[in-house]
């Protein structure tokens, strides 16, 4: 009897596990054929510090003195698909994720279809995805906060609090009402209060026949599982830096990390093209800075900016950095338009119109096209690959092809 109920639990369990297999939705609309695909890290320093590690202490023992050990910090992932069937201007792209966001925002939609990063690669286009430094699989500094601890203990409270840095996050509450819609009562949170999304009855912004404002398309009947992308912005243990002819000259860690990982990959790459979205904004202004300083500014072959910064003064940068680097500015239905991107584009425009420079500069507002109801999450709206559409035409159109490799 033992060994017949054994055997049915089996069969239950293979029955299930295939059932299971047989059930499970695609992601990706489409095959393709992979060249070479892997991950590796850029950049990065090492530290050595008594507070890397916690000492361990064999039970019944008491730890003893911490010791000096090395680490590396600062370092940023890497994830690349390369496929065999390649289109386009043959430039590689290089996708970065925004803030309490790491790169599985570009992997997949919470609803389960295939993000951008494989919906560029099946549209044949060289691919790679960052974790920004400091976040997700690049991991932070935690001996910072090993040392914050081992002073708290000391007694030294006011020097534990000045270590301990402010890590930032979205919360969900935070993530509805900047993207999604409103929440009432005030106080109340996503599991005890009244979602109201846009468009919907009851939405204090209301529309007009001109500008008419609709219900997002992002996958709403999903946004839990979005919630669970959500992390603390941890590049706040690594240190910041200055930079001398940026307007403030003190960058943050975020604005001194992560640039000069992605302009390490640009030249890594031989020419990129850098997409970067909402807090990344700024970084990949910073990133052609440093590309710059490092004499390499002809190898960022095109830089696409997703609702983020654009400030030249902040990065250090004039319009005529951007004389052979065609620019994109993009804007959803619910974010007002960026008058720090339109200075931008106008003034490398400018330059064009006293025929200096040759490379186009737009700022293309989805809402003013007629696209409705797109995020700030865009990449993981019902429409993304709409989205990746108009941006791959857009560089098809405007970034130079890449010379033959053998």
């Amino acid at each position: 009897m033992t060994r017949w109920m054994m055997a049915l639990s089996l069969a239950i369990a293979l029955v299930t596990t295939a059932s299971a297999q047989t059930t499970q939705k695609k992601f990706m609309a489409g095959p393709v054929t992979i060249e070479d695909q892997g991950s590796f890290f850029v950049g990065g320093v090492t530290k050595v510090s008594d507070y890397a590690a916690v000492p361990f202490a064999p039970p019944g023992q008491q730890a003893g003195a911490p010791t000096p050990q090395q680490i590396t910090i600062g370092q940023m992932y890497v994830q690349f698909q390369i496929p065999a069937r390649k289109v386009g201007p043959g430039w590689p792209v290089i996708m970065v994720h925004g803030s309490t966001h790491t790169g599985a925002a570009l992997e997949s939609t919470p609803d389960g279809r295939e993000g951008w990063y494989p919906y560029f690669v099946r549209k044949g286009i060289s691919t790679y995805v960052v974790d920004q430094s400091g976040r997700g699989r690049s991991g932070f500094d935690q001996s910072v906060l090993h040392e914050a601890e081992a002073k708290m203990v000391a007694g030294d409270a006011k020097a534990a609090a000045e270590l301990i840095p402010n890590f930032g996050r979205i919360t969900d509450n935070g993530a509805w009402t900047a993207w999604f819609g409103h929440l009432l009562p005030a106080g109340s949170n996503v599991t005890n209060g009244k979602l109201i999304r846009h468009g919907d009855p009851g939405d204090p912004q209301q529309g007009t026949a001109k500008e008419p404002h609709v219900a997002p398309i992002f996958p709403l009947d999903s946004v839990a599982e979005y919630y669970k992308q959500l992390v603390p912005n941890a590049e706040v243990t690594l240190p910041g830096s200055t930079c001398p002819g940026c307007t403030p000259s003190n960058l943050s860690p975020a604005n001194t990390w992560t640039p000069l990982n992605l302009a390490l990959l640009v030249e890594r790459l031989g020419g990129a093209i850098v997409a970067t979205h909402s807090q990344s904004g700024i970084m990949g202004h910073h990133m052609v800075r440093i590309l710059k300083e490092h004499g390499k500014l002809d190898l960022i072959k095109g830089l696409i900016t997703i609702e983020g910064g654009c400030s030249l003064p902040q990065s250090g940068l004039t319009a005529a950095d951007f004389d052979t680097i065609p620019y994109l500015s993009l804007k959803g239905d619910y974010t007002a338009t960026s008058q720090q991107c339109q200075d931008t584009v106008d003034a490398i425009n400018a330059r064009r119109a006293t025929k200096q420079g040759t490379a186009r500069a737009e700022y293309l507002k989805l809402d003013e096209m007629g696209m409705l109801g797109v995020t700030h999450m865009m990449m993981l709206d019902s429409r993304s690959n709409d989205i990746a559409d108009l941006m791959i035409g857009w560089v098809n159109k405007n970034v130079p092809s890449a010379p033959k490799r053998r």
